[in-house]
């Protein structure tokens, strides 16, 4: 049965991100909702840490490097001899061999690079000050977990994002007693005080009432992917830095396509109201939603393809929409149903003032537009840190255009199907794409799948053709 709506129902509850610099940050910032440190120091200036970083004073932040150097690459190695790894080289060798092994994307113009969160620990060797460089970032884990929530039929989530992804990292450690070594030894060389697990992992309980009344949208993608890529199934199936890669993968989907679709979203109640063309049912009004990220032919030009103006022309009328709708709701008596709402606003004054307002050239949403535009594009090319899960690419000096890789495709099309080992059909897949908000040709989704080697069957079979997982 579908819920019925109040009025303020009509803004999603997330709170405003910022562009984060490496998507190994997402994980991170789950890690830190999850673990607190033993010794509750005060210090005169937050902390930022960062895996391998220069040391850097600012006025109001201390950035730190976690990386283990000279005596401490030592006293790694020494820490990994203690837990059984065996072999002819010297502790500080052993201690930097591994500390190099474990490192992420490179943060491009700066140097700094974060570590793989295969693990807990590596999870925690940077923080979003450090990952940002900035006192008070946004808080991350809190809009994944908002994120996660509203993906939910009503009632919400059994557990938090954060718990799944703990619960994972627990089977990891289980299943591979060398990761569980580099985790144990990382966590008391660099972190000798020493962290302890929080007693609870609560779900986002303010993201609740809005469970059930977003279906069919990249929320729900993110909910049935996470509890899938989570589970026992896939962390045995996958490799450890792979299911990290795909886990970030999952996170920067959520995060950039749950807000393209949620100023979407603020772009259609805007046209309902101007144009006094009220559905009747929140469902209806989902309907008019246009596709969040528009996946033209691989055959037209670069111009046609470009998404780069849409995606920022859509969130500054998003934005605008978004701010004065805030304040009629906050203004009103009592919290009206949705649908009487949006009818009161398009036969009163508001229209015309809403018309002028989504009609001014402002450019607005800045942060939300970089949030979404650097968490889909890819960050290298080229080069021992290039970004395989990235599904936007830059043409010249003006465009951005849809041009994922085999990898990307790969995650989508497995979890698609569910289970590793197992079978969809491209239908399925293209539904998830749909639902994410992109709609591509199905000649170009075979395409893409053929060259990930997981498309059985001629293309000429349609939405039947076979999808065989990665793994």
């Amino acid at each position: 049965m579908t819920r019925v709506a109040a009025a303020h129902q009509l803004l999603l509850p997330f709170n405003r991100p910022e562009y984060f610099s490496v998507p190994e940050a997402l994980i991170s910032a789950l890690a830190w909702r999850a673990y607190e440190s033993v010794r509750n120091e005060e210090s005169e200036k937050p902390i930022g840490l960062m895996y391998k970083a220069q040391p850097k004073e600012t006025l109001y932040l201390s950035l730190r490097p976690t990386k283990p150097e000279d005596d401490a690459a030592e006293t790694l190695g020494r820490q990994l001899r203690h837990r059984g790894i065996s072999t002819t080289a010297s502790d500080r060798l052993l201690g930097d061999a591994v500390s190099s092994s474990v490192a992420g994307i490179r943060i491009e113009k700066t140097g700094n690079q974060p570590s793989s969160p295969m693990t807990p620990a590596l999870a925690l060797m940077q923080n979003p000050r450090g990952v940002l460089v900035k006192q008070g970032p946004p808080d991350f884990g809190a809009i994944i977990e908002s994120l996660f929530t509203v993906g939910h039929p009503p009632g919400g989530p059994s557990a938090s994002a954060t718990e799944l992804w703990l619960r994972a990292s627990d089977a990891r450690l289980a299943l591979d007693p060398l990761l569980s070594a580099i985790d144990s030894s990382m966590m008391s060389t660099v972190f000798q005080d020493g962290f302890r697990r929080r007693s609870s992992f609560p779900i986002a309980e303010d993201s609740v009432d809005w469970c059930g009344l977003y279906p069919e949208t990249p929320y729900e993608w993110f909910a049935k992917s996470w509890r899938a890529l989570t589970s026992d199934e896939w962390v045995g199936a996958l490799p450890a830095r792979v299911w990290v890669d795909w886990a970030t993968t999952v996170l920067r989907l959520a995060m950039g396509l749950g807000f393209l679709w949620e100023y979407a979203w603020y772009e259609a109640l805007g046209a309902a109201i101007v144009q006094n063309a009220i559905p009747d049912t929140l469902e209806e009004l989902r309907g008019t939603v246009r596709s969040p990220l528009p996946w033209q032919s691989s055959r037209s030009s670069v111009s046609v393809r470009d998404v780069g103006a849409t995606i920022k022309g859509r969130i500054s009328r998003g934005e605008s929409i978004r701010k004065v709708l805030k304040e009629r709701i906050k203004d009103l008596d009592g919290n009206p149903d949705a649908i009487a709402f949006l009818r009161s606003a398009a036969q009163s004054d508001f229209r015309s003032s809403l018309a002028a307002e989504i009609a001014g050239k402002k450019d607005a949403g800045k942060l939300v537009w970089e949030t979404v535009k650097y968490g889909l594009q890819v960050r290298e090319s080229s080069g021992p840190f290039t970004d395989y899960y990235g599904i936007l690419k830059t043409r010249g000096r003006r465009y951005l255009v849809i041009d994922p890789g085999t990898e990307w495709i790969a995650v989508v099309a497995s979890l698609a199907c569910g289970s590793p080992g197992t079978q969809c059909n491209v239908g399925d897949v293209l539904r998830d794409l749909t639902i994410l908000g992109m709609r591509p040709e199905l000649g170009d989704l075979v395409s893409l799948l053929e060259r990930a080697g997981m498309a059985r069957g001629s293309a000429d079979a349609d939405h039947a053709v076979i999808v065989e997982s990665a793994f």
